[in-house]
Formats: C-alpha cells, sequence, structure tokens
C-alpha cells in the first residue's frame, strides 16, 4: 500500500514537473515575438518595443501612429482581410512581409497590383556566404531608406506587378529566379527585381517585402537590416506603435500544450472547483490521523 502510495506522489510530481517546463520553456517556432532563439523574433521586439498581437480584434481603434508588421504563413479569413483593410484605410502602416506564405491573399483582397512571385530569388555575385542569402544594395533615394546600404537576405522572393507601386529596394543585375533546387533554367528570368515597394490606401500605407527572414534572430544585425525595418515602419510616423501578428503562423505542439494548460488552470481557479480541491486535500492529509483515532478508540 505504502509503495502504491509512493508511486503515486512521485507520478504527481513527475506530472506537475513537466507541466512547470511546459509552461514557462520558450517558444522555438519561427518568427514568434518570445522565441530567444536564432529564429526567433525576441531581438527586434525588444529593440522595437514591439507589442505580439493574438488577435485583430486588439487592433487599435485609432491606428495612425501605428505600424503592423504581418508575416502571413496562415490564410486569413474575410473577416480578417476586412479588418486589415479598415485598418490600413483609417491610416495604419502594414508592413507584409512574405516569401512563400499567403501574403498574395492580403495584396489582393486590398484591392492592391502588386504581389509576391513565391520563387527563390538567388544572387551568384552580391551575396552572404553563398546565392540563398542574397544582398541587396540598390535602393531607391528616399526618406525609408536613409542610411541604408545593404540588407541580406535569406531563401528570399521578389516581386512583381509593381507598376502602381513605388518600388523601395531591387536586387542586383546578376539575380536570378530559381526553382527550388537552385538551378536556373533556359527560360528563366534574369534580375533586377523589386525586393519591397509600397502603396498608399486611402490614409495608411501598405508596405510589400519579399523576405521576412531579415527579422529573425540571427540576421536582424547583419548589414542594415534593422535599419531599414525601422525606416519602413516609420513611414509615416517618427516614433510609430508597432503590433507584430503572431495570428498567422502556423500553431505548434508547445502551443497547444501551453493552451490546455491554461484552460486547465482556468478550470481548477474557478472558486467552486477550487474549494472542492482544497476540501479533497485536506481529507486525504487528515485521513491519517482519523485511522489512528479510529484505532485508538477500538482498543480503548
Amino acid at each position: 500500500m505504502k509503495t502504491l502510495k509512493l508511486l503515486a506522489l512521485l507520478m504527481l510530481a513527475i506530472t506537475i514537473s513537466f507541466c512547470i517546463i511546459v509552461w514557462f520553456y520558450p517558444p522555438t517556432d519561427d518568427f514568434v515575438v518570445g522565441n530567444p532563439f536564432w529564429n526567433g523574433l525576441s531581438v527586434y521586439s525588444n529593440e522595437a518595443k514591439a507589442v505580439p498581437l493574438k488577435s485583430y480584434d486588439n487592433l487599435p481603434s485609432s491606428t495612425k501612429g501605428t505600424a503592423l508588421i504581418v508575416i502571413p504563413y496562415e490564410p486569413f479569413t474575410a473577416v480578417e482581410l476586412a479588418q486589415l483593410n479598415n485598418y490600413v484605410s483609417s491610416g495604419g502602416t502594414l508592413v507584409l512581409m512574405d516569401d512563400y506564405g499567403f501574403g498574395n491573399q492580403v495584396l489582393s483582397g486590398l484591392g492592391l497590383n502588386m504581389r509576391f512571385t513565391g520563387q527563390p530569388l538567388l544572387d551568384p555575385l552580391y551575396n552572404y556566404k553563398n546565392e540563398w542569402l542574397p544582398k541587396i544594395t540598390d535602393f531607391t533615394p528616399m526618406p525609408i531608406t536613409a542610411n541604408v546600404s545593404s540588407v541580406v537576405l535569406n531563401h528570399a522572393t521578389c516581386l512583381n506587378q509593381t507598376n502602381d507601386a513605388t518600388v523601395i529596394a531591387w536586387s542586383s543585375a546578376f539575380s536570378f529566379l530559381a526553382d527550388y533546387n537552385g538551378t536556373i533554367g533556359a527560360n528563366e528570368p534574369s534580375g533586377p527585381f523589386p525586393y519591397a515597394a509600397y502603396e498608399q490606401v486611402s490614409q495608411g500605407y501598405v508596405i510589400a517585402v519579399a523576405d521576412p527572414s531579415i527579422l529573425i534572430n540571427s540576421m536582424i544585425n547583419m548589414d542594415n537590416n534593422y535599419q531599414f525595418i525601422t525606416n519602413l515602419v516609420r513611414i509615416q510616423t517618427a516614433n510609430p506603435k508597432i503590433y507584430v501578428d503572431q495570428t498567422h503562423l502556423p500553431p505548434t505542439t508547445l502551443d497547444a500544450a501551453k493552451a490546455a494548460l491554461a484552460t486547465i488552470y482556468g478550470v481548477i481557479t474557478y472558486p467552486l472547483i477550487t474549494l472542492t480541491l482544497i476540501v479533497i486535500v485536506l481529507a486525504y492529509s487528515l485521513k491519517p490521523i482519523w485511522n489512528k483515532r479510529e484505532k485508538h478508540e477500538q482498543k480503548r
């Protein structure tokens, strides 16, 4: 009997320890604000004092003086597209950073013509270490490219259909679009290609950037990456309130586990449930005392 009790207590201790580890372990997934590892956004978010956005319902009612960074790796609902449209139209700055996600769904929903090509952009000459990490060195002279001379990309793509947009930056003349094996075909186009561009939508701006990886911890401080994104969010105001969309990143097992723990915590902290648990724990704790009293009375 004692062995079973000890085993039960050991299992309880292991379960509690596991829950604590899951709850406090930092996220490890791409582009997550709280991720302190190489692929997270903790460096940028801390420097820029960016606010993680868990729902578009939490977008500010007054959008002027704010910037929203969206990395669209999950599709958007019609309601979300309408919320984005309202956000931009009323004066917000939307920085849409995509390579192979759902950025074109957003651009289409906002009635814009420019698009992400979704093809890998390689550069065998202007790059960092290899052609999959091309460097952008051709910037249109304007306030939002001030103090920016070079940006390092990571498995980026490019833009097309930018006739109605203002192109901010171009890849080099040596760059090309390739298939996913990194080879160029006979009919593959060569550069330069638009890498970043913007359009004004009513009172706000939409800025399309064809590589979100410039934001991650391992790249944000390379060349002028940080200065570049800082300039972009300041297209309308010098000190915007910055939000980073976290709702369109792929869900993870860790997220699901934390959500389950939050639900369990919400249940057990409900007053009636808490009182019931306290009574059960007290009853179990006092059981040995009651057993001793019963044995003592039986002896008498």
